[in-house]
């Protein structure tokens, strides 16, 4: 038991080190300016994975800043700009102790447990009161001077800005490379969506060579359940998890562990 401890152990520092490198960026374009996100792409898979989906269907184009307190946060993602819009449907909520609504994490707005959509909010200042409820999905990395200003805007008594402050676009991007980083460059970029896992989830990895991969997936407490060779092309590399023929798992949450010639890298999954 502890040789299996252990070694779940180093493989999640090893793949958590790894996951950082390959991490996305959201660039929000907004009216006062435009800042970027590191987001929680393994930490909080179902919540990024939900925001990144919205975001690539540009959900968030010309949405309003609909509530901002100054000295606490400022919130958005409502279509409707009213509070009580969403996308027509809610994810479950998932914390992870190495998140917490600290000053410039991003963080799921909801009314309940299991009720967040598409609202979000920015922390303006240390929240971390919030934590039990508010799953963090991600850290503002660039010009947190912009969210400042937005937190000082005039607003009315429903704290709505008296002047629309809007997102004009949101963009996933990732962090560029340096180019005479070769370890780095050859480093895989690994992601997984949508996550809960669903007959449309697609296994993307974006390769810069032709290799051959391990692709596992691990229990909670280590053991593998399911490891095959796969072989990777050059270049963009996409997987369906329903083709892989997985032996039957019960709701849960579980790993997902992608390993070439020199690292492993993992995701977080969720089977409901």
């Amino acid at each position: 038991m502890k040789k299996i401890i252990y070694s779940l152990a180093f493989l999640i520092t090893c793949c958590t080190t790894n996951a950082i490198h390959a991490q996305s960026k959201a660039t929000f374009y907004t009216t006062m300016g435009n800042f970027v996100v590191d987001l929680y792409d393994t930490l909080q898979p179902i919540t990024t994975g939900n925001f990144k989906t919205l975001v690539n269907a540009k959900f968030y184009d010309g949405i309003i800043f609909h509530r901002v307190i100054n000295n606490f946060m400022i919130q958005g993602g409502d279509p409707t700009g009213t509070g009580s819009g969403g996308p027509g449907y809610t994810i479950m909520d998932e914390f992870d102790p190495a998140t917490s609504n600290v000053q410039k994490a991003i963080a799921m707005a909801n009314s309940g447990p299991n009720t967040g959509g598409s609202q979000f909010f920015i922390n303006l200042v240390n929240n971390t009161y919030l934590n039990p409820n508010h799953p963090v999905f991600g850290m503002v990395s660039s010009n947190f001077t912009v969210v400042q200003s937005i937190g000082n805007v005039a607003t009315n008594a429903n704290d709505k800005p008296l002047t629309d402050v809007t997102m004009d676009s949101i963009r996933i991007t990732t962090a560029p490379l340096a180019i005479n980083d070769k370890q780095q460059a050859d480093k895989l970029l690994f992601e997984l969506y949508p996550n809960p896992i669903s007959s449309q989830t697609r296994i993307h990895i974006q390769s810069t060579s032709t290799q051959t991969i391990e692709l596992s997936i691990l229990s909670p407490y280590g053991s593998t359940l399911y490891s095959a060779p796969k072989q990777l092309q050059q270049g963009f590399n996409a997987i369906s998890f329903h083709d892989l023929n997985l032996p039957h798992l019960a709701a849960g949450v579980y790993f997902i562990v992608v390993k070439d010639k020199t690292s492993a890298y993992q995701h977080k999954i969720t089977i409901q």
